[in-house]
């Protein structure tokens, strides 16, 4: 195994890894266990991350940071990144692994806070901030009617998984995926109609 993280695609690979087995085992899994998977030394993941909890923390970071790259790159109108970002969105939020992770958090909270806090302010609030930028902009461009852009952000992504994931939380089976570019613009479009200008 290679014990050289320094490389961009071999960091790309732990936290790739991390979230695998977090999302399958909790936080009680196991580091030997990333490394495997990430075909790395175990003290390379302690040299890079220096601890699970530094780990836990990165790979979260890392898939909000690919779901707000769309917003960054800054491709296409409103409309077309809003739909990008959901089907995004619910490809990563509407999985078992997910609400696994989503129950993790949720029991961990009370041991481990700073672990909550973390999920809450770098990827809950995060894409709230970064969707409420967004719209917040459009607002004062005079394409959409002016209103609280965190409050509308919410509202969205309530709109896009709320219901589906509490669902799977209660051990319903995750929804078919199979039409999720017409759910997803549907959804956005009921969404930006409810904001248009009056």
């Amino acid at each position: 195994m290679n014990p050289d993280i320094s490389n961009h695609d071999c960091a790309e690979r732990v936290l790739e890894a991390a979230m695998q087995v977090f999302c399958e085992s909790g936080y009680r899994a196991s580091i030997d266990l990333v490394a495997t998977r990430a075909g790395v030394a175990r003290q390379t993941v302690y040299n890079r991350f220096g601890s699970k909890q530094t780990l836990f923390e990165s790979a979260l970071s890392a898939k909000v940071e690919e779901m707000l790259a769309i917003f960054e790159n800054g491709k296409g109108n409103l409309r077309d990144r809003l739909i990008e970002f959901g089907v995004s969105f619910r490809a990563r939020a509407l999985t078992p692994e997910s609400v696994n992770l989503h129950r993790v958090l949720t029991s961990e909270a009370s041991r481990f806070p700073e672990l909550g806090r973390h999920f809450y302010q770098n990827c809950v609030q995060r894409c709230t901030t970064q969707i409420a930028a967004e719209l917040t902009r459009s607002m004062q461009a005079g394409d959409l009617r002016q209103e609280d852009g965190e409050r509308t952000a919410n509202m969205l992504l309530d709109l896009l998984a709320s219901r589906e994931k509490l669902a799977m939380i209660f051990g319903e089976e995750p929804p078919a995926l199979d039409r999720e570019q017409e759910t997803v613009t549907n959804t956005i479009d009921f969404f930006l109609r409810a904001l248009k200008p009056l």
